[in-house]
């Protein structure tokens, strides 16, 4: 049911936006040809592996655009409206999204390394590896669940980063050290990982949190079943991992 409610949370925003216009023919063949297109109509364009490379898309409006694999490097996207917009996989790296709207956007795969951030609107959940976020100015709410959609989608390494950089804005929030503890568990970790839901059991602890405290025990007792195997537990650490992170799902979600 968590997991609906989060899949809901991410899908519906975009299901209930007011329908947007098509794109404008005459700035799409303006941008295609200059890659100069500053406040240009753009909504829905067909831009996908698209060489814009250093254009300038000031004040653009590109909702709903398709911009999967495109190439946007160095591009001037200041104040640009790019919501539900799909970057699947574009290059963003040295982009100035000053001011951008990317609330929706599709950024899986996609490299920002470089980009400037400076006042960019990024509530979305389609980031599974992604590159560059990391050195967004956002709440340590957002790196949460950035790392919680990684490690839904295994991608552990990545989800452990942005708890560390979540941690650092939150370095007392319980739900933080549990999550990359579970990470850690799953890369086989169990050193880390049992710090980790240690220290999270104590913070939870000293927060009066029963739900957390509970919930850390669960996944210690889990850790030392791996540290120690016996002949007949079996194998229930999927289960009880997928109930820790449906607890955690109340914390930030």
């Amino acid at each position: 049911m968590k997991k609906l409610l989060f899949t809901a949370c991410c899908v519906l925003p975009l299901a209930i936006a007011p329908q947007v216009r098509a794109e404008n023919l005459t700035h799409l063949s303006q941008l295609l040809s200059s890659r100069q297109c500053q406040n240009c109509q753009l909504t829905r364009s067909g831009l996908a592996n698209a060489r814009l490379d250093g254009a300038d898309l000031r004040g653009a409006d590109l909702r709903q655009a398709n911009l999967s694999r495109a190439d946007l490097s160095l591009a001037d996207l200041r104040g640009a409206n790019l919501t539900g917009a799909s970057l699947v996989g574009a290059n963003l790296a040295g982009a100035d999204l000053e001011g951008a709207i990317l609330d929706g956007a599709d950024l899986r795969e996609a490299y920002l390394a470089g980009a400037n951030f400076t006042n960019t609107s990024l509530r979305t959940f389609y980031i599974a590896r992604a590159v560059g976020l990391l050195d967004a100015p956002v709440s340590a709410e957002q790196l949460y669940q950035w790392g919680f959609v990684e490690g839904e989608n295994k991608n552990y390494r990545m989800a452990i980063a942005y708890y560390d950089a979540a941690a650092n804005r939150e370095p007392d929030n319980g739900a933080i050290y549990l999550s990359r503890a579970i990470a850690r568990y799953q890369l086989r970790d169990f050193a880390q990982a049992q710090q980790d839901a240690t220290f999270a059991q104590t913070l939870f602890t000293s927060q009066g949190s029963t739900v957390g405290v509970d919930a850390s025990q669960r996944l210690l007792d889990e850790i030392d079943l791996a540290l120690n195997p016996k002949q007949d537990s079996g194998n229930t650490a999927g289960n009880i991992l997928s109930a820790i992170s449906s607890v955690l799902l109340r914390f930030f979600f």
